[in-house]
């Protein structure tokens, strides 16, 4: 039971009122990484899964990326999304940008 969920955010004030598997205190200092602190709560909630957490940034399908530094580092980014899909049972992208929901 490997699950993997993928965020590029940090957690904010609004996140715990209305999104269970944070708490008050993954805001603060900043905000804790979104995946980590969720997978980490999921594994509290329920011990018998495996769950990680990736901060990855998945790009936005139809928007040009420029040669060189920023067209490597999505390539990496998105040959680690392809490695997590081989090695997790279930994946969930938990960004909630419109761009995302295309995956």
């Amino acid at each position: 039971r490997r699950i993997t969920l993928v965020d590029n955010g940090t957690v904010v004030f609004s996140n715990p009122v209305r999104q269970s598997l944070f708490e008050f205190q993954d805001c603060l200092g900043g905000g804790r990484p979104k995946a980590k602190a969720a997978a980490e709560r999921l594994m509290a909630v329920f011990p018998g899964v495996e769950a990680v957490g990736e901060t990855l940034s998945i790009p936005m399908p139809g928007h040009t990326i420029t040669k060189g530094a920023e067209e490597a580092a999505v390539l990496a980014q998105i040959e680690r999304l392809h490695r997590l899909v081989d090695e997790s049972d279930v994946v969930f992208i938990l960004t909630d940008t419109r761009e995302s929901r295309w995956l």
